[in-house]
């Protein structure tokens, strides 16, 4: 199994509805020979929705609602981020790019990239901050940190805005600094936290795909 293959295998574990699994699928497949084609990506994105997106998230479906009317992306994300009343940063991009941890991308590039992704569709850039985290975290996870170092190295990247975001309370929320601590704090855990979190979260499903990939990859470790 490389190391895609085992960030997909590890959000499968924790989607119990199948939304995340199916976009970063989407992701992995789309960018596997390019991952940094984002117009690509664009491109299937809206085939995606076309095609009867499911749980993929109220910003994500909305914005290519009105993409389907004829609006551009740039106009379609700000009229979401309004007509939602600035409530655009959620985890829907965090589960769809986590994944990109796992193809040969080197580290300096995972920052932009996530963001990049996230702004097709959530204009509040803590989406995209949060997505970018995620990436280098598990891609930390897979260069054999323990979670809490590569939580601690990552954080150290940050700049002190940055870092206040990332101190948010966990939550059963969809709020992306919210799912994220939730994720690290469940994974702390690799034996039980992903049962703990799939009842913790409840129907929402917003932190476990994310826990379920973190285990993955700190199994992996301790099995080398």
């Amino acid at each position: 199994m490389n190391k895609y293959e085992l960030i997909l295998k590890g959000i499968s574990d924790g989607d119990t509805i199948g939304g995340p699994y199916a976009i970063a699928s989407l992701v992995v497949k789309t960018l596997a020979n390019d991952p940094f084609d984002l117009e690509a990506l664009d491109r299937a994105y809206r085939g995606y929705y076309l095609g009867g997106s499911f749980d993929s998230g109220p910003t994500f479906e909305k914005v290519h609602e009105l993409l389907a009317l004829g609006e551009t992306r740039e106009q379609a994300v700000k009229n979401v981020h309004k007509a939602y009343r600035g409530l655009t940063a959620g985890c829907n991009p965090m589960h769809r790019f986590a994944v990109i941890a796992g193809l040969d991308i080197p580290y300096r590039n995972l920052d932009d990239l996530a963001r990049k992704d996230a702004a097709l569709t959530h204009f509040d850039p803590i989406a995209g901050l949060i997505s970018s985290v995620t990436v280098r975290i598990i891609r930390k996870v897979l260069e054999n940190y323990s979670l809490t170092e590569a939580v601690r190295s990552v954080t150290n990247e940050l700049n002190v805005a940055e870092r206040k975001i990332l101190q948010t309370t966990p939550s059963p929320s969809g709020y992306a600094p919210a799912v994220l601590n939730a994720a690290v704090q469940f994974s702390q855990d690799p034996n039980r936290g992903l049962i703990r979190a799939i009842e913790y979260a409840g129907s929402n499903n917003y932190c476990p795909p994310i826990v379920g990939a973190f285990i993955r990859c700190i199994k992996s470790n301790l099995t080398e």
